[in-house]
């Protein structure tokens, strides 16, 4: 996962009521068109192993490079090839345990998956895009910053920070929230 559900929390407003369940599958859709977009899976190629898969344990002849709540990929494998997971659990030193569900399987790479530092806030500031907008477009007026107001005859103009034009068509936020992301594309062939 691109961050902790803890550490997503430590960015946003401490006013901002979502239950953990939504931020997961926020973040998980997030980071699913993060990879998509860029194109790039974001693999730590140096820190790999070969693996077998047997009832949902990935076992190994090496050592496990991997600790709880690391994010890996699943490459040389025809029945899931390109999967992600969190590792859950690590058993022992050449077994482990993920949050996903696994076809037995044999010989196939697993890479840890590492976001910068930059990717994992550029989210953070979409997400919180996202909920604010969410906010103030079912009706709660106090999520909206304020552009102008006047006393008497009491008019308030609440600010804009998008138009039409400059919504990212690909993640429906302001085109400025995804610029971050232009530094991590790779070719597609």
């Amino acid at each position: 996962m691109l961050m902790a559900i803890e550490e997503l929390r430590s960015f946003l407003d401490s006013d901002i009521e979502v239950s953990d369940l939504v931020l997961t599958g926020k973040l998980s859709a997030l980071e699913h068109k993060i990879r998509k977009y860029t194109n790039n899976s974001f693999q730590r190629r140096g820190v790999s192993i070969e693996a077998d898969i047997r009832g949902n344990v990935f076992m190994s002849e090496s050592l496990i490079p991997f600790k709880v709540g690391d994010t890996i990929m699943v490459t040389h494998s025809d029945l899931q090839s390109d999967w992600f997971a969190t590792v859950t659990e690590v058993t022992d030193d050449t077994t482990f345990i993920t949050d996903g569900e696994w076809d037995e399987d044999n010989n196939i790479t697993v890479t840890k998956v590492v976001y910068p530092l930059d990717v994992k806030i550029g989210a953070v500031d979409i997400l919180k895009w996202m909920l604010r907008n969410e906010a103030a477009n079912s009706g709660d007026k106090s999520k909206k910053e304020i552009q102008s107001e006047t006393l008497s005859r009491y008019s308030v103009t609440y600010a804009a920070d998008a138009t039409e034009s400059d919504i990212d068509a690909a993640f429906g936020v302001p085109k400025k929230y995804t610029a971050f992301l232009k530094g991590y594309m790779k070719a597609r062939f």
